[in-house]
């Protein structure tokens, strides 16, 4: 019992630390002006003490956080998530123990909470910590940072003849504490946690090396004929999980609410159409992989007053009440509504009628481009606005050139359906009839980064330029740059015309996103081997793009 009750005063005192600096630290954000500076985290790295913990992951909106757990080694007995010294009851999310969802209802807005994890009898699992609530839907506050990235997945420290296939963990993590030491409100990870390939890894020249060298350190190959958590499969599914989302991420997120986009690779397939294989939607091994990973390892979106509770996606039975998975919203008072939404789950093949995202989920968009009821707003889709690299995965009809490496129009791309590009001009167009605010689109998937403004698409006359911002890949290595292995560097497609403010750069990075009730900016960050890894901490923005809002 004395054992018990030092652990929990010696909790209790770093919480207290924490809470402290987290305080200063949210409100020295709040204070600080357009120009990007980098503050200290709350506490050193190594000071605040994970204990059982292997990773952390949380969401929030203005009365609730969502929180997904794992631990070193499966847990005997249910543990609890105090919240400001009530309790909430873990809910265990896989067959042994090791993974734990925590759902904190009925929380005040824009208020600091002191979160801790125990045991059943009250003994601290890790020490604590402090989270914050949004905004009330109806407030309005002067000002929100965002960090936004794509591509955080890959396993590290592979190498094929002497390139490497993702970038190493070191690197991706110094990228990653460099974003959060700008103390973001909130993290947005666009698409492809996972890369981990299964029938498209065949056609590509590192095959053989990676079935032969890679797949047996994480125990074999996967049997698709079974669930990823089936006996069959558990272990390697869990060993390719943990060495891409904890092992970069760890407990790095427990005070900065994550929405983690689902994009193709999390289907664990790549986007490709050919004489053997049509990759989108995914198959059924692909659907429950991606489902089982975002189960145990990141959470799904919460619930918005404005998101329809049928949106697809949202009636799994083991959902936390209210979520869903592929569709979500970041709602920040009245400064800022960010849908964000997964382009690969529902794709359907019905030619001029043929849509990426379902009726019910365009309808949605559309209906909260339209509203203008908060100062700032832009998309977050997982498949990118105005540029193309000419995959079946693209909004657009590009195709590629073999022999100069370029996109062309000249043929037709095979799977490619009219009614996707159709799809785009309705979403474009209602972005670009706002009235009173600028048309933005916040993006992923891309292995580059860029940004720029859409003035035509198509035969569509655009009431405004639709501003677009690739924001930047994280784990991407020398063989996944488009660039590489497909000869190709992502462009603006063929059949829009587009100021580029920075054209497509293949280089790692994030975009710091600063929000005013007058504007948006945009610091974007690059970085890239062989430039020496120091240079990540003191690394200046390579462009800085103001968006101010349309008045």
């Amino acid at each position: 019992m004395e054992e018990r009750q030092a652990a929990s005063h010696r909790a209790a005192t770093m919480a207290r630390r924490e809470f402290i600096a987290f305080a200063g630290a949210a409100a020295g954000a709040l204070a600080m002006p357009g120009v990007v500076k980098a503050q200290a985290p709350p506490q050193p790295a190594d000071s605040w003490n994970p204990g059982q913990l292997v990773h952390l992951i949380p969401t929030a909106n203005h009365e609730r956080f969502l929180i997904k757990t794992s631990f070193k080694t499966p847990l005997a007995e249910q543990p609890r998530l105090i919240v400001n010294g009530k309790p909430v009851d873990g809910v265990q999310t896989d067959p042994d123990g090791r993974f734990w969802r925590f759902d904190a209802a009925s929380l005040q807005p824009a208020t600091p909470y002191e979160l801790r994890i125990t045991d059943r009898g009250g003994a601290p699992l890790c020490d604590a910590w402090p989270l914050k609530t949004f905004p009330a839907p109806d407030a309005s506050p002067e000002r929100m940072r965002i960090v936004a990235f794509t591509c955080a997945g890959g396993a590290g420290g592979v190498k094929f003849r002497d390139k490497s296939i993702f970038l190493e963990m070191t690197s991706r993590r110094r990228l990653l504490a460099r974003a959060l030491s700008f103390a973001p409100e909130a993290v947005i990870s666009n698409g492809d946690h996972i890369y981990w390939d299964q029938k498209t890894l065949f056609n590509k020249p590192f095959a053989k090396f990676v079935t032969e060298k890679v797949w047996p350190d994480y125990g074999g190959p996967l049997d698709l004929s079974v669930p990823m958590l089936h006996p069959r499969n558990r272990q390697i599914f869990l060993n390719v999980c943990d060495q891409q989302i904890p092992a970069l991420y760890g407990t790095s997120l427990r005070s900065t609410p994550a929405f983690f986009v689902v994009d193709d690779h999390d289907y664990f397939e790549n986007d490709e159409f050919d004489g053997e294989l049509a990759t989108m939607p995914p198959d059924d091994y692909g659907i429950v992989a991606a489902d089982q990973t975002q189960h145990l390892y990141y959470p799904e979106f919460l619930p918005d007053r404005n998101r329809p509770a049928w949106l697809a996606g949202g009636d799994q039975a083991r959902l936390a009440p209210g979520t869903n998975p592929k569709y979500g919203t970041l709602r920040f008072g009245k400064l800022l509504e960010s849908p964000l939404y997964d382009c690969r789950r529902y794709v359907d093949y019905k030619g001029p009628h043929a849509r990426i995202l379902p009726q019910w989920t365009e309808d949605w968009l559309l209906a909260r481009t339209r509203a203008e009821d908060t100062a700032h707003f832009f998309h977050a889709p997982s498949l990118p606005f105005a540029w193309a690299s000419g995959k079946l995965g693209d909004w657009y009809p590009d195709i590629l050139d073999d022999k100069n490496g370029q996109l062309s129009l000249a043929g037709e791309k095979p799977g490619w359906q009219k009614g996707w590009f159709a799809q785009h001009q309705r979403l474009i167009e209602a972005l670009a009839s706002q009235t009173r605010r600028a048309a933005v689109v916040v993006e992923g998937d891309m292995h580059a980064t860029a940004a720029g403004r859409i003035t035509r698409s198509a035969d569509l006359k655009l009431a405004q330029p639709v501003h677009t911002i690739l924001s930047g890949t994280l784990g991407t290595g020398d063989l996944g740059f488009p660039s590489s292995y497909r000869r190709v560097e992502s462009s603006p497609s063929l059949v829009l015309e587009m100021d580029e403010a920075l054209k497509t750069t293949e280089k790692n990075g994030f975009t710091l996103i600063d929000i005013t009730p007058d504007r948006m900016t945009f610091s974007i960050f690059v970085w890239r081997p062989p430039q020496p890894v120091d240079e990540i901490e003191t690394m200046a923005p390579v462009l800085v793009y103001e968006v101010p809002r349309k008045v």
